[in-house]
C-alpha cells in the first residue's frame, strides 16, 4: 500500500492489533486505515494530536460502553508516547452526506438534503445512542455546552464573518441574503432562550455535537454516529437542532417526523421542542457564514469544483434560514402617527 506522510504509525499499530490481517487506504486520509480480518473489518485511526489526553480518554471510554447503541464500538486502544491510535469496528454502508478533505485532521463537512423517511430513521438511532450512551460517570466528566456561551460564540461567529465578507454583503449576493436573515433570528434566539431560562433544569445527555451528514452512516440493519471527538454533555435538542438544520429544509412536517420518531426511542421535554427553531437557527447561522467565508477565501482558495459544490449547500442553508426568519420572527411593530392638528372648516 502506497503510505501518504505520516500514516506509518497507524500502519504499525494495526498490523499490532490484527497481526496477518489486510490493511488498506481509507479515502485518502492519513490518519485511518481499514483492516481485514477473519472477523470483520475494523478502521484504525490515529486521532486529532490536538485533543487532550483527557478528551481522547473519554472518547475511548464511551465508545467502549457495552450496550452503546449506533456508534462505532471501541475494540483496541494504544496511547504510547502521546499517539493515540484505535481500532473501532468498520460500518458497512453510505454516509448520509459529502465532506471536503482539506488537511490531517481537517474536513470541511457540507449541508445536505435527506428524506423525510431517513430523517426519521436517523432521529430515532439518535434517541437510542443518547439513551445508551449517557453513563452518568462519563456525563459528569465531559465538558458542558451552556446555551448562554453557545449565543456569545454565535454572535462572535457573526460579526467575524461579516467583517470577511464585507465586499461580497455590499453587493446583492448569498452573503448579504445570510447577513439579512441572521441578525433578527440571533436577536430573536437570544430573547427565546433567555425566557426558557438557557434550559438550565433541563436534562442532560452526552451529545454528538457534530452531526453532519458526513458523520452519519446508514447501514443495512443500522445507523452509526461516526467520530466522537466532540462529545459533551448537553440537552439533547441541540443534536436535534443539527440533524434538523444540516440535513434539509425546515418544515413542519420534517419537524414532527424528527421529534415523533426521537421520542419513540428517548424522552424529549417539551421545553426543548419549544427553542428548537433557536437553536436550529443559531447552527445555521454559523455554519452557513463558515461556508461563506471558505468559498470567497482568496488567500487559500477552494478548487473551482469543490468551491460551486459548497455554493450549492449554501442555498440551501439560506433558504432554511430564510423560512426560519419568515415563521418565527415576528414583523416589527409599526409605530403608530399621533393625529396632527385638523384645520376646521370653515363656511363659504
Amino acid at each position: 500500500m502506497s503510505q501518504l506522510p505520516g500514516l506509518e504509525a497507524v500502519i504499525a499499530a494495526a498490523e499490532r492489533f490484527y497481526p496477518g490481517s489486510s490493511i488498506g487506504p481509507a479515502g485518502g486520509r492519513s490518519w485511518l486505515v481499514v483492516v481485514e480480518t477473519g472477523a470483520g473489518r475494523f478502521s484504525v485511526r490515529q486521532l486529532d494530536p490536538a485533543l487532550p489526553a483527557v478528551r481522547v480518554e473519554l472518547i475511548q471510554e464511551f465508545l467502549a460502553q457495552p450496550g452503546l447503541s449506533n456508534a462505532t464500538p471501541l475494540f483496541e486502544r494504544s496511547n504510547a508516547a502521546g499517539v493515540a491510535i484505535d481500532a473501532r469496528r468498520w460500518i458497512d454502508g453510505n454516509p448520509m452526506g459529502n465532506a471536503i478533505l482539506q488537511e490531517a485532521w481537517q474536513t470541511l463537512h457540507l449541508p445536505t438534503d435527506l428524506g423525510i423517511g431517513q430523517l426519521g430513521t436517523i432521529a430515532y438511532a439518535l434517541g437510542a445512542f443518547h439513551r445508551t450512551g449517557s453513563n452518568s460517570s462519563i456525563l459528569a466528566r465531559v465538558p458542558q455546552v451552556r446555551l448562554k456561551e453557545l449565543l456569545v460564540a454565535t454572535r462572535r461567529a457573526l460579526d467575524l464573518d461579516e467583517r470577511h465578507l464585507a465586499n461580497e454583503i455590499r453587493r446583492e449576493s448569498r452573503a448579504r441574503r445570510w447577513l439579512s436573515a441572521a441578525r433578527p433570528l440571533l436577536s430573536n434566539a437570544e430573547s427565546n432562550l433567555e425566557l426558557s431560562g438557557y434550559l438550565r433544569d433541563e436534562p442532560l445527555v452526552l451529545a454528538h455535537l457534530d452531526l453532519w451528514g458526513s458523520h452519519i452512516v446508514q447501514g443495512r440493519d443500522e445507523v452509526a454516529f461516526l467520530d466522537c471527538a466532540t462529545l459533551g454533555a448537553a440537552p439533547a435538542a441541540l443534536d436535534l437542532a443539527q440533524l434538523i438544520a444540516r440535513n434539509g429544509p425546515w418544515s413542519d412536517d420534517r419537524v414532527e417526523r424528527v421529534l415523533t420518531m426521537y421520542a419513540e426511542a428517548f424522552p424529549l421535554p417539551p421545553a426543548q421542542r419549544r427553542i428548537l427553531p433557536w437553536l436550529a437557527a443559531l447552527d445555521a447561522i454559523q455554519s452557513c457564514g463558515r461556508l461563506l467565508v471558505r468559498a470567497a477565501g482568496e488567500r487559500n482558495p477552494l478548487p473551482e469544483t469543490d468551491r460551486r459544490t459548497v455554493l450549492a449547500t449554501v442555498d440551501g442553508q439560506l433558504d432554511l434560514l430564510q423560512n426560519l426568519a419568515t415563521v418565527f420572527v415576528p414583523p416589527p411593530a409599526r409605530q403608530r402617527r399621533r393625529p396632527g392638528h385638523r384645520p376646521s372648516r370653515r363656511d363659504t
